[in-house]
């Protein structure tokens, strides 16, 4: 006959059952991370810290080829990056979209860049004649000459992604194609990790994105591994400086002559009518104020010359005294 289980020995039984086991975590004193399958993180923080330094140079190199193509201040900022698959940055294009397909070695694989509707209207507006209105016609694709005027931008803004690069890890691009349809942009697989880098451009009257695709075969060659220090800020090269100071030079900015200013309140304003005269604050021997862009900057005197109008700049206005002249 079996030995029979006293009353404790029972009770320790039942206590054991109701305990659940230790969880292979909490056995290895460790907490589980997350991760996200459809959202690989193949560069790690350092990698990615390189990645942003170069593409911050790049903003302030597109921002002047841009406001030189426009002819207008052109404010360029890196908007985020994003580590995806490429089937994501696909699906995300517009069609018809205004997409350049490029080489970059050393690794000979193809990368993408891609701009939007609205900024590509805004700068054809500007290019034959307009202000520069960013309002895109939704599905319709460039006729030849708007092919033209959009093939030069891309042109110089593959020259500042290889100058952007090119203290980090010098690169050359080459086979610039652009594709109209994300469909036939053929440079990864749909399933690949990619890393898109999107930079947002801001100017008076548009907006938009201009995203660099990049497959991690593209990026591999070009990152290290680990990186143990990093500047704060690239530096730029003579040559960089040069190629920015003359795209500057070449950008037009809005001068205004102020003669005269004062206040209405607005019962007299709605009293106003033809024949009425104003009197203002300023009185005649006060020299006229030019406005740069939107900001009082000189003193003048207004005249002629040669049968046109002109201002003769008497002083500069002291930033801390521009407020009193706005």
């Amino acid at each position: 006959m079996a030995d029979e289980l006293s009353e404790g020995e029972i009770q320790d039984l039942l206590s054991a059952g109701k305990r659940r086991p230790p969880s292979a975590a909490q056995a290895f004193g460790q907490t589980p991370l997350s991760y996200d399958f459809k959202r690989p993180q193949h560069l790690n923080k350092d990698q990615l810290r390189v990645v942003e330094n170069i593409h911050e140079q790049f903003a302030r190199l597109f921002s002047a080829s841009l406001a030189s193509s426009m002819r207008m201040v052109v404010d360029a900022d890196l908007a985020f990056i994003d580590q995806i698959m490429y089937s994501e940055f696909a699906m995300a294009l517009p069609r018809p979209c205004s997409a350049y397909s490029f080489a970059m070695t050393p690794s000979g694989h193809r990368a993408v860049l891609s701009f939007a509707p609205s900024l590509l209207m805004a700068l054809i507006d500007r290019a034959l004649g307009g202000k520069g209105m960013g309002v895109a016609e939704e599905g319709r694709a460039l006729t030849q000459i708007e092919v033209g005027i959009v093939d030069k931008l891309a042109s110089r803004v593959i020259a500042d992604v290889e100058a952007a690069w090119e203290p980090r890890a010098p690169i050359e691009i080459s086979e610039l194609t652009l594709e109209t349809s994300p469909e036939f942009i053929q440079v990864a697989a749909p399933g690949e990790g990619v890393v898109v880098v999107a930079i947002e451009a801001n100017a008076n009257r548009s907006s938009g994105l201009v995203q660099l695709c990049y497959p991690l075969s593209v990026l591999e060659p070009l990152l290290p591994k680990r990186v143990s220090h990093l500047p704060a800020r690239t530096k730029q090269t003579p040559a960089q400086k040069a190629r920015q100071t003359q795209a500057l030079g070449k950008v037009k900015i809005p001068v205004v002559i102020q003669l005269a200013r004062g206040a209405l309140s607005l019962a007299e304003v709605s009293q106003l009518r033809q024949g009425d005269i104003v009197k203002l604050d300023t009185v005649k021997s006060e020299p006229a104020v030019v406005i740069i862009g939107d900001k009082p900057k000189f003193l003048g005197r207004p005249g002629l010359r040669q049968r046109q109008r002109a201002v003769q700049i008497l002083k500069a206005i002291d930033p801390a005294e521009e407020e009193l002249y706005r």
